[in-house]
């Protein structure tokens, strides 16, 4: 293991590079929502796993590079995914039982899977957020801000992402997300000063 102080060229391929491992693992999740169906109710909660799964993947090939013992960095990706879907399914049963006492059984289901798919899509990116910043704070100082940055760019990519539809909306959703995070991260790592470059067979790399 070494350090030496990045150049700006590293700070901006590794944001590029972010964004596009953010994008290219969201739009997993596009198709699969073309190969199962749409994105209704609390099923979003299945495509938001997969895509934030394929998206922790690849984002965690970049951060072993440069930050040591991240090995838990996938782990937390996935486990945004359940989190957020038990918080869904929580609000959903909520709402649908409140509205089965007065529209009936039917209404309650499909008032509960769709309040449930919305609390759990919004959710998401501040969930996903917390579980990171889990890993990350042991190695970088004010790692706190990664939870700010994870919620909005989530929020705002789902908004942006409304122009357009299957992978490429997914798509759009991870570029987005992935430039909020990827300007924190970068930030972070410019604070510090340092870039810790980790060589592939080293025992922080696993």
């Amino acid at each position: 293991m070494k350090q030496a102080r990045a150049p700006l060229l590293s700070y901006a391929g590794l944001l590029l590079w972010w964004v596009l491992a953010s994008a290219a693992g969201f739009a997993v999740a596009g198709l699969a929502e073309a190969a199962i169906g749409p994105a209704q109710g609390l099923v979003v909660v299945v495509y938001m796993t997969v895509g934030g799964a394929a998206a922790g993947t690849l984002q965690w090939v970049l951060l072993r590079r440069i930050v040591p013992g991240v090995g838990l960095w996938v782990a937390a990706s996935v486990g945004g995914g359940f989190a957020a879907g038990a918080m869904g399914v929580v609000v959903g049963v909520l709402a649908g039982s409140g509205a089965g006492v007065v529209l009936g059984f039917k209404a309650a289901w499909e008032v509960g899977s769709d309040t449930g798919g919305v609390a759990a899509a919004i959710s998401y990116g501040a969930v996903i957020g917390v579980l990171q910043w889990l890993v990350l704070q042991r190695h970088l100082p004010r790692a706190y801000w990664w939870v700010l940055a994870s919620a909005a760019g989530w929020i705002v990519g789902g908004i942006t992402a409304g122009v357009t539809e299957g992978v490429a909306g997914w798509a759009v959703i991870g570029a987005i997300y992935g430039g909020a995070t990827g300007c924190v991260l970068v930030g972070l790592l410019v604070r510090r000063r340092s870039l810790i470059v980790v060589k592939d067979d080293g025992p922080e790399a696993r």
